[in-house]
C-alpha cells in the first residue's frame, strides 16, 4: 500500500513543479515582451519629437532666410533693371517662384506642427490648390534654372547669334510657354485629389487615382522636377566650361590680352567663379531634389503597420523635405558669393554705399565719353578691331552684363569710343 501512495505523491509533486516552471517562464517572457514594448514606445516617442523639432524650428529658419533673401534679390535686380536683360529677367522669375514654393509648402508644415492646423484640409479647394501650386512651383523653378543655363550656353558658344535671337520678348515667351506646359501637367490635381473619408484627409479620391498618384505620377515628377533638368544643366555646363577655357587660352596668347590687361584678369576670374558656381549649383540642385523624389517612390511600394517604422519614415521625410526646401532658400547666398556688383547693390539698398557713389559714376562716364569722342576719328581701324574683340568678350558671359551694366546701358558707338580711348592711353 505504501508504494502506490509514494507514486501518487511523486506524480503530484512533479506536476506541481512543472506548473511552477511554466508559470515562471511565462512571467519571464511577459516581462521581456513588456520591456521591449516600452523600449519601442520610447523610441517612437523620440522619433516623433525629432520630426516635430525639424518642422517646428528648422523650417521657420529656412522660410525667413528664403523669403528675405529672394525679396532682396528682387530689390537688387530691380536696381539693375532686370526687364532689360534676359538673364536678370529669369533670375527675377526664379526669385518669385522660390518664394511661392516656400510659402505654399514649407510654411504649411510649420503651421501644422506648431499650431496643429493643416491648411490643406481646411476645404476641398484648399486641398486641390495647395497640391497644384506646390508641385507646379517646384517644377517651374527647376526649368527656370534650365533656361538660365541655356541662355549662358548660347551666349558662350554662339555670341553673335545670341545678340540677334535672344531678346526680352522671346525669353518672356519661353517662360510663359514653360508655365503653361507645367500647369497642364499638374492640372490633374483638381479632379484626382480632394477631401475624402470621415477623417477629412486630403488625398486621391478613387482607387484609380490612388494608383496613378502613387505609381505613375511619382515617376513623372521625378523626371520633370529633378533628373531631366539636372541632365540638361550638367551637359550644357560642360560645354560652357570648355568654351570659356579655350577662350581664356586664346586671350593669354593674343595682342588683345596685352591691350586690355588692366581689366581682363578680373573678368576671367569672375567667369571662372560664375561657371564653377553654376556647376556647383546644379550639383546641389540634384542633391536636394532627387532624395525626396526617391523617398516618395519607395514609400509608394511599402506599407508600414507598426508605429516604429512609421516614425522612422516620418523623420526621413522631414529631413529630406527640409533639405529640398533649402534649395529654394539659398539663392541670395549663391549670387552674393560670385557677384561683386550684386553685393554692392545689396549694400546700397541698406545704405552702406555713399550717397555720391552714383553721381560720381555718372560724372566719370561723362568724362570718359567726352575724351573718347575726341579721339574717335583718329583711329577708326583700331576702333573696329577693338569693338569686335570687346563684343566677343562681352557676349561670352552674361555675368559681364551684370558687372558693366548695373547702372547704365551703353550704345555700340559709345562702347567703340571707350575702347579706342583705352587703347590710346596705354
Amino acid at each position: 500500500m505504501n508504494m502506490p501512495n509514494n507514486t501518487l505523491f511523486n506524480t503530484i509533486l512533479q506536476s506541481s513543479s512543472e506548473n511552477v516552471s511554466l508559470h515562471f517562464l511565462n512571467t519571464i517572457v511577459y516581462s521581456s515582451t513588456t520591456s521591449e514594448h516600452i523600449h519601442s514606445d520610447d523610441e517612437v516617442h523620440a522619433l516623433n519629437n525629432a520630426e516635430s523639432y525639424v518642422w517646428t524650428y528648422l523650417s521657420p529658419f529656412l522660410i525667413l532666410i528664403g523669403v528675405f533673401g529672394n525679396c532682396l534679390n528682387l530689390a537688387v535686380l530691380k536696381k539693375m533693371r532686370f526687364w532689360r536683360r534676359t538673364p536678370l529677367l529669369l533670375l527675377a522669375v526664379l526669385a518669385i517662384t522660390d518664394i511661392t514654393v516656400l510659402l505654399d509648402g514649407l510654411l504649411r508644415y510649420w503651421i501644422e506642427y506648431t499650431f496643429k492646423l493643416d491648411i490643406r484640409t481646411l476645404s476641398d479647394a484648399s486641398c486641390k490648390i495647395n497640391l497644384f501650386v506646390l508641385y507646379f512651383a517646384m517644377q517651374y523653378s527647376s526649368w527656370i534654372l534650365v533656361c538660365l543655363i541655356v541662355d549662358r550656353f548660347i551666349k558662350t558658344n554662339f555670341p553673335f547669334l545670341y545678340m540677334r535671337v535672344t531678346t526680352i520678348k522671346k525669353t518672356s515667351a519661353i517662360a510663359l510657354v514653360t508655365f503653361i506646359i507645367l500647369a497642364g501637367i499638374n492640372m490633374h490635381f483638381f479632379w484626382t485629389n480632394g477631401i475624402k473619408g470621415k477623417d477629412g484627409s486630403c488625398g486621391n479620391l478613387t482607387p484609380e487615382y490612388e494608383y496613378f498618384g502613387e505609381y505613375v505620377f511619382t515617376y513623372i515628377d521625378l523626371v520633370i522636377l529633378s533628373l531631366l533638368p539636372f541632365t540638361i544643366m550638367l551637359i550644357l555646363n560642360i560645354f560652357v566650361y570648355r568654351v570659356l577655357k579655350k577662350h581664356l587660352e586664346f586671350r593669354n596668347s593674343s595682342v588683345v590680352e596685352s591691350r586690355n590687361s588692366r581689366r581682363k584678369p578680373n573678368r576671367r576670374h569672375f567667369s571662372k567663379k560664375l561657371t564653377r558656381m553654376l556647376l556647383l549649383n546644379s550639383m546641389y540642385f540634384l542633391l536636394t531634389t532627387v532624395p525626396i523624389s526617391v523617398y516618395f517612390i519607395y514609400d509608394s511600394y511599402n506599407t508600414y503597420e507598426d508605429n516604429l517604422n512609421k516614425a522612422k519614415m516620418g523623420v526621413a521625410k522631414s529631413v529630406l523635405y527640409v533639405f529640398q526646401y533649402s534649395n529654394y532658400s539659398l539663392n541670395f547666398v549663391w549670387y552674393a558669393t560670385c557677384n561683386k556688383v550684386f553685393r554692392e547693390k545689396a549694400k546700397e539698398i541698406f545704405g552702406f554705399k555713399p550717397q555720391g557713389f552714383k553721381y560720381q559714376n555718372k560724372t566719370r562716364r561723362v568724362n570718359k565719353r567726352s575724351s573718347s569722342i575726341s579721339h574717335m576719328t583718329t583711329s577708326l581701324d583700331n576702333s573696329i578691331k577693338e569693338m569686335v574683340s570687346d563684343a566677343y568678350a562681352e557676349h561670352s558671359d552674361y555675368s559681364e552684363d551684370i558687372q558693366t551694366n548695373g547702372n547704365v546701358d551703353y550704345d555700340q558707338h559709345f562702347l567703340a569710343a571707350v575702347s579706342v580711348d583705352t587703347y590710346q592711353h596705354m
